[in-house]
């Protein structure tokens, strides 16, 4: 008798599993993989402050993100044109070259022979929208908050520590432009250096790095971070050559 009501129970437990809805843990709506972690990094506006002692690129202060994570295939990237500026969707050129020269930047810095491949690709228009978690590497236009020059998302494999997306939004309550014809101007190959450089080296804050590519903050009619310093060089060359 106890036998039949062990199974009897057994079966009524199958069946109450089988009724209950499959649940996925770790889904994002983003489209992106469960297993993906994002790092979001925010660029500020900072006004100068002469007071302070000045300091140069020489500094070798760098920093990694989560640890090293990093690319290990080389990176491609669109451009979207999807809530671009009409100044700069007529001079899309213009953009594609600046941009594909401040990625260039951080190319040339680490040596082919020992990551195996480019760092950076040149560079594709798109007309579909900038979205961040949808597996592709995106560089785009869009309306941000006063005080924020730019933000970058980065996704990656916690378990592999390999990043698989980047993401850059520059902010078009500025205006873009190139710095050295227009002083005054948000010079959009000094702020895509910084950005492009997140593909595995987080900000730094210390007033001792103000001239660094990867200093968190900068300013209207900026240029400085066109070219990397001494820790910025350091930091992609201990990521990608090692």
């Amino acid at each position: 008798m106890k036998k039949f009501m062990f199974v009897g129970l057994i079966a009524t437990l199958l069946l109450i599993v089988g009724l209950l809805p499959v649940m996925t843990v770790g889904a994002k709506q983003s489209n992106a993989s469960p297993t993906l972690e994002k790092i979001t990094f925010i660029h500020y506006l900072k006004d100068q402050d002469h007071s302070k002692p000045v300091w140069d690129d020489t500094v070798t202060d760098y920093r990694f993100i989560a640890g090293g994570i990093r690319w290990v295939t080389t990176i491609s990237y669109y451009i979207s044109t999807v809530g671009m500026p009409d100044y700069l969707l007529t001079n899309l050129e213009w953009v594609k070259s600046t941009l594909e020269a401040s990625s260039e930047t951080w190319d040339a810095a680490v040596e082919k022979e020992f990551f195996g491949a480019e760092l950076f690709s040149a560079p594709s228009l798109t007309d579909e929208p900038l979205i961040s978690g949808d597996g592709k590497n995106t560089v785009g236009w869009d309306l941000l908050e006063p005080g924020i020059i730019a933000v970058t998302t980065i996704w990656y494999n916690p378990a592999t520590k390999q990043i698989v997306e980047f993401d850059i939004t520059f902010n078009t309550y500025y205006t873009w432009g190139d710095a050295e014809v227009t002083p005054g101007v948000m010079d959009l190959q000094n702020i895509a250096t910084h950005e492009f450089g997140h593909n595995g080296l987080a900000d730094l804050r210390p007033p001792k790095d103000a001239e660094l590519t990867m200093y968190y903050a900068s300013t209207f009619g900026e240029t400085k971070k066109r070219t990397l310093g001494v820790g910025d060089e350091l930091g992609i060359k201990a990521l990608y050559e090692a």
